[in-house]
């Protein structure tokens, strides 16, 4: 086992790493070796090109305007099939488990997004992660799954961690640091599941993406369908209007005439002043879109982030390199993508930190409210 994980490494070019094995075991070997088998040489040389390469920027063109909702007609509704992003934990909310779970107002976000599918019927797909798969099955399981009746689970892939010299290092002995790739693998995923197979025989036209993190998100909105079956596309996303444009969020650019995502950490200072639509992360998009997406290798985005290291037999928390593919390169691939502008307040509350609990409860008192009369 020793010698396979020797060769293993010396592939993937991680030699160093070997100088680690006089702490490990025979089943640390066995465990690492398991991990590295899951990355393929292809991939990993994809990963380390993409490091090299990450601070190279991308021109773009301002998006001067677009549609509003509040002037969309309202036209018949396709056959919608549901996708909730549900891969991230609820550390910073102070939580160990999944950030669907969370609660608000006494429900879960899991249940706040079931109500509004149970009330349609529709397929839904939760996309987990290594970190939460068994948790949100078993909270689905243990709540009679809120009463739906079509519910399937996948969870993304991962990728090794970089150090600061692009190198892999131990997260723990025997186990390298590794993290979710990101959303943007979402397609693959849903393919290889069998989950695409399966809204196709369900009759599903159109699939709604919605992050678990977002509770004001409507599935079915009506405005936001009949926008994008009237435009003759394939993707639609939902933004707002930014009111202060240091605000951590993508905007939607153009890039040779074509409607992009440029990520916050991408941006200039005078570029995050000058592009004020933000992106949702609300997408609807055509169901054969998606099996075209399946086969196609999103860009790599990183990120420097604290992370745990083992090191000489110590645990010490250093920042790393992280990458992951995001979702909204869908549009790289779209034959026409589409953006309509939405008051925040209606469809955008994201929970990412405590000190947005009361906010977003607010808002969501108020949209019962607007619900009752």
């Amino acid at each position: 086992m020793r010698n396979k994980l020797v060769d293993s490494l010396s592939w993937c070019g991680q030699e160093h790493l070997i100088d680690d094995f006089v702490a490990m075991n025979e089943s640390d070997f066995a465990r690492c070796l398991q991990q590295i088998q899951q990355w393929s040489l292809e991939l990993v040389s994809e990963q380390k090109r993409s490091w090299q390469t990450r601070r190279s920027s991308v021109a773009f063109e301002s998006l001067a305007d677009c549609p509003n909702s509040h002037e969309q007609p309202i036209s018949a509704q396709p056959r919608i099939g549901v996708l909730i992003l549900a891969g991230g934990q609820g550390s910073r909310l102070g939580i160990s488990g999944p950030k669907g779970c969370f609660p608000l107002l006494g429900k879960s976000l899991f249940e706040r997004h079931a109500e509004k599918i149970r009330a349609k019927q529709a397929p839904l797909a939760i996309m987990t992660s290594s970190l939460n798969y068994r948790e949100t099955v078993a909270f689905f399981e243990s709540n009679c799954s809120f009463g739906l009746q079509d519910v399937t689970f996948f969870s993304q892939k991962t990728l090794p961690l970089f150090d600061e010299s692009g190198r892999w290092f131990w997260e723990e002995c025997g186990r390298i640091a590794e993290g979710a790739d990101g959303n943007g693998s979402v397609f693959q995923s849903f393919l290889q599941a069998g989950i695409w197979n399966h809204f196709i025989q369900k009759g599903v036209e159109l699939v709604h993406i919605v992050p678990v993190d977002n509770p004001l998100a409507d599935p079915f909105d009506p405005a936001f369908l009949s926008f994008h079956q009237a435009g003759g596309g394939d993707l639609s996303v939902k933004c707002f209007r930014l009111a202060d444009p240091e605000e951590s969020a993508g905007r939607l650019v153009l890039q040779k005439s074509k409607l992009m995502i440029a990520e916050f950490a991408e941006l200039t200072d005078e570029q995050r002043h000058i592009n004020l639509f933000a992106n949702t992360g609300l997408l609807a998009i055509d169901i054969h879109l998606m099996r075209d997406l399946a086969n196609k290798t999103f860009p790599l985005h990183w990120a420097w982030r604290p992370t745990t290291h083992w090191e000489n037999g110590m645990v010490c928390k250093k920042n790393s390199w992280k990458a992951e593919r995001f979702i909204v390169d869908a549009l790289l691939y779209a034959n026409k993508g589409r953006t309509i502008c939405y008051p925040r307040g209606e469809c955008y509350a994201p929970l990412k930190e405590k000190s947005s609990i009361a906010q977003i409860e607010h808002l969501l008192n108020r949209e019962s409210v607007n619900r009752i009369y």
